[in-house]
């Protein structure tokens, strides 16, 4: 019977019936370890563009195939959460909080940064 509350427990069935209920708590492990990866995946793609300004139909190709994996990504994460599992529901919010935290820090510092032109530069002497 599915739980139309939120709950404790570790019987929770997370993406395939019987699993990891019925294997254990390695599996168990496992298994919010993918939701984890799984959430923290869809927010670093919920952070990134799309689209760029010129577009070629090869790209718009991709760009439409990148798309349809983000959805899934997004899906798949929106049914973990919908076992309304407590530690489940965590588990979902440390990996959205991980991949923000990920991206924003690989943006700031990995990244460089477009070099603004200044009045002196654009100025021939």
């Amino acid at each position: 019977m599915a739980h139309s509350g939120f709950w404790f427990g570790r019987d929770v069935e997370i993406l395939f019936s019987g699993w990891p209920v019925n294997y254990g708590h390695f599996h168990l492990f496992l298994a919010l370890l993918l939701v984890f990866m799984l959430s923290a995946l869809a927010q670093m793609y919920s952070m990134t563009p799309m689209t760029t300004p010129k577009m070629v139909p090869k790209s718009i190709i991709q760009h439409a195939a990148l798309h349809g994996f983000r959805t899934l990504i997004a899906y798949l994460v929106l049914l973990c959460v919908i076992t309304f599992n407590v530690g489940v529901i965590i588990t979902v919010l440390l990996g959205h909080v991980a991949g923000y935290l990920a991206l924003t820090l690989y943006i700031k510092y990995y990244c460089p940064a477009p070099v603004a032109s200044t009045a002196v530069d654009d100025v021939k002497a």
